[in-house]
């Protein structure tokens, strides 16, 4: 509910139109494989047409209680979840995805990730995953945005996410912090002890990073924007977080790098990592929309061909019961975009 009264204010102020998206997902292996007997028979397509049906006037229903009636109301049946979300973004198109997360913590996490992460490392466009009550209505009106965060590294993604951060501090009257870590991990031994000059190397990082600050400050145009800058010595996620609490931020607006594959596993993205762990709002602004929406392009190719499978043993099972053969059958090896149980994935 959060996120669509915060996605109904952003709306309202931009002149913008509103989605709301349901994913109908579940787990194959133990869903869809037949209970010990007695077997009840059912109709395949009968039970997956109620379920999607009962998804969208849930979904209507929800959408008027948030007084956003006239919003365009999509349920969509595939997986993974964060792919389906994708894939409706870049059909609208939309500007923006606004999100909650529910976040997972420890070893489920490291395997599974959250859907908010995975829409931000997959997304071409910006996502807003929200936490917190900055970005919620302050006395029934407006949204209280005064202070945006934006880490810079000074590369050229971060760049474009602090030109969306300063279109959004305009919008809002909100003041810009731009803040920079300049962390020295490499600087111990696999012993734990200091093995250069820590000192020296801190204050020619610090020096370092104030020149090219004022460089990037004299690039940038802010406009009315009001701003200053910051600069930290430790783990960017982690000082990024506390800045964030410790200055009473309102709203991060980051960028993504876009590591892919096992670089991506092994090290993942600070921006998805300030997503997991940040105190209060975070934007994120894709480095290289157009790469990924190819990618998303490739994907939906590939799922169209297991789609046309899957119809063809619909339209064979159509108007017959399924046994216990047929249905453990028609599981496939992994999910594709037919669904037989309604899932929570928002």
């Amino acid at each position: 509910m959060q996120a669509i009264q915060i996605a109904k204010q952003l709306a309202r102020r931009f002149g913008a139109s509103i989605h709301l998206a349901h994913v109908r997902h579940l787990n194959y292996a133990t869903d869809f494989v037949a209970p010990a007997p007695p077997i009840v028979p059912f109709s395949f397509v009968t039970y997956e047409q109620v379920g999607e049906r009962t998804a969208l006037e849930e979904l209507k229903k929800m959408a008027s209680e948030c007084g956003v009636s006239s919003a365009t109301c999509d349920v969509l049946s595939g997986a993974p979840p964060f792919d389906e979300i994708c894939r409706l973004a870049q059909t609208v198109p939309a500007d923006l995805v606004v999100m909650p997360t529910h976040g997972r913590t420890g070893l489920k996490h490291v395997f599974l990730g959250s859907t908010a992460e995975r829409i931000v490392q997959h997304s071409s466009c910006p996502v807003l995953v929200t936490r917190g009550s900055a970005l919620q209505v302050n006395n029934g009106s407006r949204s209280r945005i005064k202070t945006i965060l934006v880490p810079v590294d000074f590369s050229k993604c971060s760049r474009e996410g602090l030109r969306y951060a300063i279109a959004f501090a305009n919008e809002f009257g909100a003041k810009i912090i731009l803040l920079h870590a300049t962390y020295l991990g490499y600087v111990y031994s696999s012993e734990g002890t200091a093995i250069y000059d820590i000192p020296g190397l801190q204050k020619a990082a610090r020096k370092t990073a104030e020149r090219k600050m004022r460089e990037l400050v004299r690039s940038v145009n802010f406009g009315a924007v009001k701003f200053e800058t910051a600069f930290t010595d430790g783990s960017p996620v982690n000082d990024i977080c506390a800045f964030a609490k410790n200055r009473d931020v309102d709203l991060i607006i980051t960028s993504t790098h876009g590591f892919t594959g096992f670089t991506h596993v092994l090290i993942g993205s600070i921006a998805e990592q300030v997503v997991r762990h940040a105190p209060c709002s975070v934007l994120v602004v894709p480095s290289h929309p157009q790469i990924r929406a190819a990618n998303l392009a490739k994907s939906a190719r590939a799922t169209t061909n297991t789609f046309d499978s899957k119809q063809r043993l619909q339209k064979s099972a159509k108007g017959t019961t399924l046994t216990r053969n047929h249905r453990k059958l028609a599981a496939p090896s992994r999910p594709s975009p037919i669904h037989l149980n309604a899932g929570n994935e928002k």
